[in-house]
């Protein structure tokens, strides 16, 4: 006999009914409700929560120990510097010249300083503003200057005339090293018998023999502010080859002079025009 299983009935459970009147209160129109958003939570405690400033400074203070830093280590990896004048003479023996203690009241070192740095006596080797240009430039390309007189001798004498961004800070360590190891004139000096002035001439006293037939210290304004005008680029600026090139090059160094008090605008006027006797 087949037994059919049937199951009780369940009883009825009474649930609590929304009240109508409320529900169209919270929730107008049969609208689902938001879910609720649960509070944030608070910060620990003993930790309060970083001002946005102190990040600030936490990251400007990195900024300026990172070119510190880097500076300190490229002062360690330079040579030292008292080998600097023995280095000179080198480059000029290597070419026929000798180097020459260059008088800061020289035309040619006015016209120079002028043309080069203007800051020359004031700065510490560098400027600041300056090397921010060049590294600039360097990452974009683009030659924007900005080396001290110092920084272009410490190039033509420790890193072999290169410009690559490693060269560049051992240039600033070694310039600071320079300024602080010799006098201005001492630097000036050892630049005008390093530097190349085109056509085969190493050092001034080459170089205003070979032009002009004369020493440094007898030059004109206008044979000292064409001079001047040479190192910038010395091959193409050459007078005897490209003297266009070299005037326009020359009126840039007198307006210089004009600028820092050294001429005024009648006595670089006069200069532009007197004659160069080129040999």
């Amino acid at each position: 006999m087949n037994r059919v299983l049937e199951t009780p009935p369940m009883e009825p459970v009474d649930r609590p009914q929304p009240d109508p009147a409320a529900t169209a209160a919270v929730n107008p129109e049969g609208a689902t409700p938001a879910p609720e958003i649960p509070p944030r939570p608070s910060p620990a405690p003993g930790r309060p929560r970083s001002p946005r400033w102190r990040h600030l400074l936490r990251a400007g203070l990195a900024l300026l120990l990172i070119p510190g830093t880097v500076l300190a280590g490229a002062a360690l990896a330079t040579p030292p510097v008292a080998g600097a004048p023995a280095l000179v003479a080198a480059i000029d023996r290597e070419h026929g010249s000798v180097p020459v203690p260059a008088e800061p009241s020289w035309r040619v070192s006015e016209a120079i300083v002028a043309a080069e740095d203007g800051t020359f006596y004031s700065n510490d080797g560098i400027d600041v503003a300056g090397a921010g240009r060049a590294l600039w430039g360097w990452f974009a390309r683009v030659d924007e200057g900005g080396s001290t007189i110092t920084e272009q001798l410490a190039k033509v004498l420790y890193t072999g005339g290169r410009t690559g961004i490693t060269d560049r800070v051992a240039q600033v360590a070694l310039a600071l090293k320079l300024d602080g190891h010799y006098t201005k004139p001492a630097i000036l000096s050892m630049y005008l018998s390093a530097i190349y002035f085109g056509n085969g001439y190493y050092g001034v006293l080459a170089a205003s023999q070979g032009y002009f037939g004369l020493p440094p210290d007898q030059l004109s304004w206008a044979q000292a502010s064409l001079l001047a005008g040479l190192p910038q680029a010395p091959t193409l600026l050459d007078p005897l080859q490209h003297l266009a090139l070299a005037g326009q090059r020359q009126s840039y160094v007198l307006d210089r002079l004009v600028a820092t008090g050294v001429l005024t605008r009648a006595q670089a006027a006069a200069a532009a025009a007197a004659p160069l006797d080129l040999r």
